[in-house]
């Protein structure tokens, strides 16, 4: 996936803690182990957390001083799923969303258009519902739930469904996408 990034760095400097799984040795052997922490509930799986100014620690005064060799999270972020969402990165990532804010998308036919307006509208069930999913709630992270909403989104195509309807089919397609199929 090309990621249009440019010159922003504003994932770098968003105080994100970095998720390192244990394939990804290329990244584990060019960060110092000090700066990895155990991810909760994910045995096998590391934390690489902002230092204190919210910067990645491997942010340098040229750019990321381990590019070439990344942990998969920063070769996949992509900010212009907020953009897809309609939402925003959360309001401690002003860089972001700034960024967020200036995408356009362009669509080649109305069943794209379609699809976008369906990926907004699942995000905003997401967040405006989240007592009809399972435990009564949903990940509370911006960024997981524009992962949701793009996931389910053909849930919202062609209409809005009932609350019950939309909550079940939302469940359904992530099992589904999570399952590929």
């Amino acid at each position: 996936m090309q990621v249009a990034c440019g010159d922003c760095v504003g994932c770098c400097t968003s105080a994100y803690s970095i998720k390192v799984r244990a394939h990804e040795t290329a990244a584990l052997k060019h960060i110092p182990r000090e700066r990895l922490l155990p991810a909760p509930g994910e045995p096998g799986t590391l934390l690489m957390a902002p230092d204190a100014s919210g910067h990645c620690p491997m942010f340098g005064t040229t750019g990321c001083s381990i590019y070439s060799h990344r942990p998969e999270t920063c070769k996949t972020y992509d900010c212009r799923i907020f953009s897809a969402a309609g939402m925003a990165a959360g309001p401690d990532r002003s860089a972001i969303n700034e960024r967020v804010a200036r995408w356009r998308f362009e669509y080649p036919g109305d069943a794209d258009r379609e699809e976008h307006r369906a990926v907004k509208a699942a995000a905003g069930f997401l967040r405006q519902h989240p007592v009809r999913f399972p435990n009564g709630r949903i990940p509370s992270r911006p960024s997981e739930v524009a992962v949701l909403a793009v996931k389910a989104y053909r849930v919202f195509l062609g209409g809005s469904p009932g609350d019950a309807a939309a909550s079940a089919g939302i469940i359904d397609a992530c099992r589904a996408f999570d399952a590929g199929v």
